[in-house]
């Protein structure tokens, strides 16, 4: 017990389990204290450096205060100097975090270092004067005091294109299933021997290692080769790593490789050139007149116009100029005369009227499309949002998933056909079926007349005309149902209709038809921007 003087009342011992005990014996007289006296009084008597509970500080100080009696509280007590060293689960870093002395033993440097080896530390360890400055500072909080170092995976074979803005063969959709094809970008050749891409060969990693020592095998790299698909291109005869074009064509940028698409180049299609037919991609520089007719296998450009002829391709079909059909056809000639361009890719140009457009994916025009029947199967874009051009008038627009104009319909009230969210080719199948129930069930009628009849005149089967007709009436009756189950299955190919929607940026002029799934919805009114979708199964406009 350490010595108290006499004007202090109040005393403080250590009993034999380290707790610090305040010691109170009445003599009479005394003051009022407060937490910072009673510590000015640990402090004469060098126990100032103990662990202190604040809250049995606070109570020591009431029952003082509040009483004449003496009492001996347990207010602290002497604590070594602690700590504890967490490894993670990857056996990469460890953590230290250490509590101070209060008035006992300090954590030391031996404690630590035993401690690490008890735990089999032994690389990424921070330096020993690092240790000694936590160590001073007496305490820290998930202190990194080891840190392992990762292995380092080393780069794959890489292929990196030769041509500038080589178009990709693949559409690039975004997550809403739409791909924009407003800037399909221009037509790109390469002659033989140019440099299409160069394949770079896989580097090694660099192994790592845990705070264990142990070491860690990055992963291998891939030595990818050049793809087997390499039409149009070939290895460079020193560097078989360097792709280069063996023909004069079209590049086309395709899944670890380039291959390119042979290309004919013409001033224009005309009676002179004659029709044009070509397993690869066609570059007409100027116009394609009236009546000719243009297949490639790849891609379609044309740096002119387009009038009245039949363009067909597997890839895209662009037009730098318009479109133009026979405005004094009916639907059925435009089409037997001409004026349909068809593909499976996307078709641009700049303006389109009386004609038939089919595309694969989609359809761009700048200007205006006017009386022509277009067809998608994911998206129609007339005009760019925002702009003043882009009208839709007449004729039929029909697309899975997005129909968008500035302006649909005329003042003078032209009857325009807007579609979404039906395959357009599923709707022609719908159709088609539809006729032939139709006509079935007709036949049916008629063959169920022959056999009553036959029925109540028995005199009149001559031949087995009965059964013949009884036969033909189960036929009937099967095809119908065939039909009927077809009819079925592509009534629910139509669910994704509730994701299509049209968009009118400007003005909707009376006459236009709007149709959403099996949901239609006529305009008998001019109004201004709206956006149609299918909601709970109805068709919803709004701005």
């Amino acid at each position: 017990m350490i010595e108290v003087t006499p004007k202090d009342a109040l005393t403080f011992k250590l009993d034999g389990d380290n707790k610090l005990l305040a010691v109170y014996e009445p003599d009479g007289d005394k003051v009022t204290l407060d937490v910072t006296a009673v510590r000015e009084i640990l402090a004469r008597q060098n126990q100032s450096d103990l662990f202190l509970d604040e809250k049995a500080l606070s109570r020591l100080v009431q029952t003082y205060n509040n009483s004449n009696a003496g009492f001996i509280l347990e207010i602290g007590e002497r604590r070594d100097g602690e700590f504890i060293i967490k490894v993670s689960d990857d056996k990469m870093t460890a953590w230290l975090t250490m509590t101070p002395a209060y008035g006992g033993a300090p954590v030391t440097f031996d404690h630590i270092r035993r401690s690490l080896k008890e735990k089999g530390i032994v690389s990424g360890l921070i330096t020993s004067a690092e240790i000694e400055a936590v160590l001073k500072e007496g305490k820290a909080t998930d202190y990194i005091i080891a840190q392992g170092t990762p292995a380092v995976p080393g780069l794959d074979a890489q292929f990196h294109s030769l041509v500038p803005e080589m178009q990709e063969r693949r559409p690039q959709i975004n997550e809403h299933g739409i791909a924009d094809f407003r800037n399909l970008g221009s037509l790109i050749l390469v002659k033989q021997g140019d440099p299409l891409m160069r394949r770079t060969l896989p580097t090694e990693g660099k192994n790592g290692q845990n705070i264990l020592g142990q070491i860690l095998i990055p992963k291998p790299s891939r030595n990818t080769p050049f793809t087997s698909e390499l039409k149009g291109s070939m290895f460079d005869p020193d560097d078989n790593d360097l792709l280069l074009s063996a023909i004069v064509g079209q590049p086309l940028l395709i899944p670890n490789g380039v291959m390119v698409s042979p290309t004919i180049t013409v001033p224009q299609v005309n009676i002179s050139s004659g029709n044009l037919s070509f397993d690869g991609t066609i570059n007409i520089l100027g116009d394609v007149m009236e009546g000719m007719k243009v297949y490639a296998l790849n891609d379609i450009f044309v740096g002119g116009t387009v009038e009245a002829a039949e363009l067909e391709a597997g890839g895209n079909i662009t037009i730098k100029g318009g479109l133009i059909g026979n405005s004094d056809s009916s639907a059925a000639s435009t089409l037997s005369m001409g004026g349909k361009i068809s593909c499976k890719g996307s078709v641009s140009a700049r303006f389109a009227k009386y004609v038939s457009i089919e595309a694969g994916t989609s359809i761009v025009i700048e200007e205006y499309s006017m009386n022509n029947q277009l067809t998608a199967m994911n998206q129609i874009l007339v005009g760019k949002p925002g702009g003043k051009k882009g009208l839709i008038i007449g004729g039929s627009a029909r697309a899975m998933m997005l129909i968008q104009a500035v302006s649909i319909g005329s003042d003078a009230g032209i009857k325009t056909y807007i579609q979404a969210g039906l395959n357009p080719h599923t709707q022609q199948q719908l159709d088609g079926i539809k006729r032939e129930i139709e006509t079935n069930e007709k036949n049916q009628d008629d063959i169920k007349k022959i056999i009553t009849f036959i029925e109540n005149n028995p005199e009149k089967d001559k031949n087995g005309l009965l059964d013949k007709a009884r036969r033909t009436l189960d036929n009937l009756t099967t095809e119908i149902a065939r039909h009927q189950a077809d009819q079925e299955s592509l009534l629910a190919e139509m669910s994704f209709a509730e994701y299509a929607k049209i968009v009118v940026e400007q003005t909707l002029c009376n006459g236009v038809e709007v149709r959403i799934g099996t949901q239609i919805w006529k305009a008998h009114e001019e109004r201004g921007k709206t956006i149609f979708r299918l909601i709970d199964g109805k068709i919803s406009f709004g701005s």
